[in-house]
């Protein structure tokens, strides 16, 4: 008999391997993740400037996409793909077949890798749907040298007036799945208090660049506003006010997990 902890677990699963074995289908959807992935592998390279990868996996591969960027732009030797959903990594295995070594099923918070496997483990935009993120990033760290965590940050000004003030959730529970929200500073401390990484590096993307092109869901007021704000407000101010990305590379403290 099921506990109510992995009834959820087996449901989550189900949906979302249901879910991304239609979306596989849908051009529309293809074509978005391929768009999305050039910002992703660029900030992941932003952030591993001082560094050398041999190795990379990125834990919640997706697609692939991200992967084949990194791979064009000789990021590392090695690529390795993992995600939870069987119909994303063989889509992953077909469509990074001529470079990655590997890819795999499996969970995030339980990964099948000897301590120290990997030179950086990539999680990019993967922590924000996870109940339990700090088990994640841990293992994470726990078979590589470096990780690098990307999430949106999603607790500023305009999701306090929309939260608190209108009352109404963050349009990503429902749009995109999100179950943990934080600010510029919070990520920042879950990352070094919370799971116990140091910090090396970090990176803020504003999203502006091709802002209508990467939001075809935001009417065209939404998204002449957000360039308006990102054309007068410093890009400490703006990240405070609306939606951006976070980009962390992370090293584990001496003291082992």
């Amino acid at each position: 008999m099921l506990t109510p902890a992995r009834a959820e677990n087996v449901g989550m699963w189900r949906d979302y391997e249901e879910s991304y074995r239609d979306a596989l289908h849908d051009p529309e959807f293809l074509a978005w993740r391929e768009l999305g992935a050039h910002r992703k592998a660029r900030n992941i390279a932003c952030v591993c400037r001082a560094i050398r990868p041999v190795s990379v996996i990125e834990i919640g591969c997706g697609t692939g996409a991200v992967l084949r960027i990194l791979h064009a732009m000789k990021f590392a030797r090695q690529y390795f793909c993992f995600d939870l959903s069987g119909s994303a990594v063989q889509f992953a295995r077909n469509s990074c077949e001529a470079f990655a070594h590997h890819a795999i099923v499996g969970r995030a918070d339980c990964l099948p890798f000897r301590n120290g496997a990997f030179t950086v483990a990539v999680l990019s935009h993967v922590i924000e749907h996870l109940r339990d993120p700090v088990s994640a990033v841990r293992e994470a760290a726990r078979i590589a040298q470096f990780v690098v965590v990307e999430v949106p940050t999603e607790k500023v000004l305009s999701n306090f007036i929309r939260t608190k003030l209108l009352r109404q959730p963050f349009s990503s529970i429902a749009g995109a799945g999100h179950v943990q929200f934080w600010s510029p500073s919070t990520i920042a401390a879950f990352l070094e208090r919370g799971v116990g990484l140091k910090i090396l590096t970090r990176h803020r993307d504003l999203l502006a660049a091709n802002l209508a092109s990467q939001t075809g869901n935001q009417s065209a007021v939404k998204q002449y506003l957000k360039r308006s704000m990102r054309g007068v407000l410093p890009g400490f101010i703006y990240s405070r006010v609306l939606t951006t990305h976070a980009t962390f590379l992370c090293e584990k403290p001496g003291i082992p997990f």
